[in-house]
């Protein structure tokens, strides 16, 4: 396993130039390609954050958007995650499903979440049970990895978004060669 902690790193805003979709990689030279990388390469993704008014980081939600040729492409096909979030309320809801959201939407399956709410700076409310919660998460993440389960609802639901992925990528076409060739290359075109 290896931890990233995304709040150091040199991250670029995507500006949504297209240049990924062409040619498979980021004008940017910066840390998020790195990230990408290593996430393409885990078998299981576990992505947390803290809910910053009702969302993730800002750190966090780069990553994704500097990933989204993860998301016309796929490339967490086969992959698994989960999430885990805090906030200073009850609620983590949003976060942890943004997260999961998100790998499901490259084409990963996901296990759940675990959320903690704070009772001050530094404390959690029922911590130890919150700590054996995600101990439990865990355990089942590298369950699924290793029996390589099938979730079906997420199954269905990602073949509904593949026909909708589909349609943008025959309609950006010629102005997106690296996508094209890659659903080629992998026979959905």
């Amino acid at each position: 396993t290896e931890r990233i902690d995304v709040s150091g790193l040199d991250l670029k805003f995507c500006i949504a130039c297209g240049h990924c979709y062409r040619t498979g990689k980021c004008i940017y030279t910066d840390d998020a390609s790195r990230i990408h990388a290593k996430m393409m390469e885990a078998d299981g993704i576990v992505l947390a954050s803290p809910n910053y008014f009702m969302s993730t980081t800002a750190q966090l939600k780069t990553i994704f958007d500097r990933f989204s040729l993860g998301v016309h492409c796929f490339l967490l096909d086969g992959k698994y995650g989960a999430a885990v979030t805090t906030a200073g309320a009850f609620d983590n809801t949003d976060v942890a499903e943004l997260a999961n959201g998100y790998m499901r939407s490259c084409g990963a399956q996901t296990v759940g979440a675990v959320g903690a709410a704070a009772a001050g700076i530094g404390a959690v409310v029922n911590q130890n049970a919150v700590l054996t919660e995600a101990s439990a998460l865990g355990t089942d993440l590298v369950n699924v990895i290793n029996d390589k389960k099938k979730f079906p609802d997420q199954i269905s639901a990602h073949s509904e978004f593949f026909e909708q992925m589909k349609k943008l990528v025959l309609m950006m076409g010629d102005k997106a060669p690296f996508q094209i060739d890659h659903w080629k290359k992998m026979g959905w075109l």
